[in-house]
């Protein structure tokens, strides 16, 4: 036999935890609180937005920008903002 929300009539499920949860009743509070949330602007803003920018450099430069950044595993254009942040900080 399977086990019937209070709420809302659905069938239960049961979690690692071994308690009972309605995914739909999960769902409709999941929205409530994101909705919530969108209306009194508590998600917090994690990386600020970002501009496309043009940017000349020399040849050596970006030669040289390249090479370290294959040495830290990232790309060329991650490693040039990162400098740029730090000298400006």
């Amino acid at each position: 036999m399977k086990k019937k929300c209070k709420k809302c009539g659905s069938e239960l499920y049961q979690a690692e935890d071994m308690k009972w949860f309605c995914l739909l009743c999960l769902a409709k509070e999941i929205e409530a609180r994101d909705q919530e949330n969108a209306v009194k602007g508590t998600w917090r803003i994690l990386e600020p937005e970002t501009t496309p920018v043009t940017l000349r450099l020399s040849e050596a430069d970006l030669a040289k920008a390249k090479a370290r950044a294959r040495k830290l595993g990232k790309p060329y254009q991650t490693l040039l903002k990162d400098v740029i942040h730090q000298a400006l900080s």
